[in-house]
C-alpha cells in the first residue's frame, strides 16, 4: 500500500511541476511576445491578474489560499 502511495505522490508531484512550468514559460512568452501567443492560449496574464483580484477580495480566506499553496510549492522543491 506504501508503494502504491509513494508512486500517486509522485506522479501528483511531477504533474503539479510541470503545470507550474508551463505558467511560467506561458507568461515569459507572453511578455516577450505580446498577449496573443499563438501557442499558448491568449491573455495569460490578464486570467492571473483576474484570479489575484478575486483571491484578494475574499479576505482571510484568499490569504489561507496563498499560504497554502506557498507550502505545497515550497515542499515540493526540497
Amino acid at each position: 500500500m506504501k508503494n502504491w502511495i509513494s508512486k500517486v505522490k509522485y506522479y501528483l508531484n511531477s504533474f503539479i511541476e510541470v503545470g507550474v512550468l508551463l505558467l511560467a514559460v506561458s507568461v515569459i512568452a507572453e511578455v516577450i511576445f505580446g498577449p496573443n501567443v499563438a501557442f499558448f492560449g491568449s491573455q495569460v496574464t490578464k486570467n492571473l491578474v483576474g484570479l489575484l483580484n478575486n483571491l484578494g477580495s475574499q479576505g482571510i480566506a484568499a490569504l489561507i489560499i496563498v499560504f497554502a499553496v506557498i507550502f505545497a510549492y515550497r515542499k515540493l522543491l526540497k
